[in-house]
């Protein structure tokens, strides 16, 4: 019983520790987070912390890995009722742009993996969307394409179209999303059936 409470405490703190970290990197950018000021904040001794994790990167990976499992899960309650592929994207897309809108540091944490020591290569969600847009050629419901292309660019276009949503602090809401539905209105012209 006592080793499981133990259990349990360290993972509470250790939460905690991730939860201080998260806050500090959204506040003052990812760049910013330190032991230091974990400690400060937390007011925890810098044994508590080592004793979590071997340095800074170990705690910005673990909560990208975190902060990813949660953005992929919000976008599968999305989709999950949903069969049509330009619905789907646009309910992707435009998750994503509000979290680089609202969220500048935490759309570079997870979407950008800007902060992250390990490559995370060709994205998961470039395979999904090459998938379901190879599905809906098949069907007809889009033009025929090289869907792996045709993933690539359309993601990359988005990822483009965030950044700049990300940096410009001036938009309101109403203007990012004006802007949103623009950007989605050029990709899907290039991407529905002209039969």
């Amino acid at each position: 019983m006592a080793r499981e409470e133990q259990k349990m405490r360290s993972g509470l703190v250790r939460q905690a520790i991730l939860d201080t970290a998260l806050d500090i990197g959204i506040r003052e950018g990812f760049e910013g987070v330190s032991i230091r000021k974990i400690i400060k904040e937390m007011k925890y001794s810098t044994g508590i912390i080592y004793h979590h994790f071997k340095d800074k990167q170990e705690i910005i990976d673990a909560i990208e890995q975190k902060e990813t499992e949660w953005l992929r899960s919000k976008i599968m309650e999305l989709l999950k009722d949903n069969d049509d592929i330009l619905s789907k994207m646009e309910m992707v897309f435009h998750m994503i742009m509000k979290l680089a809108f609202e969220e500048p540091e935490k759309y570079n944490l997870i979407v950008l993996h800007k902060y992250s020591r390990k490559n995370p290569g060709q994205s998961g969600w470039i395979s999904y969307l090459a998938r379901e847009l190879k599905e809906a050629m098949n069907e007809g419901k889009i033009r025929k394409m090289d869907c792996e292309k045709a993933a690539f660019s359309v993601w990359s276009s988005f990822l483009g179209f965030n950044l700049m949503i990300s940096r410009h602090i001036d938009l309101t809401t109403d203007e990012t999303e004006e802007m949103f539905k623009v950007q989605f209105d050029i990709i899907l012209k290039g991407v529905i059936s002209n039969e």
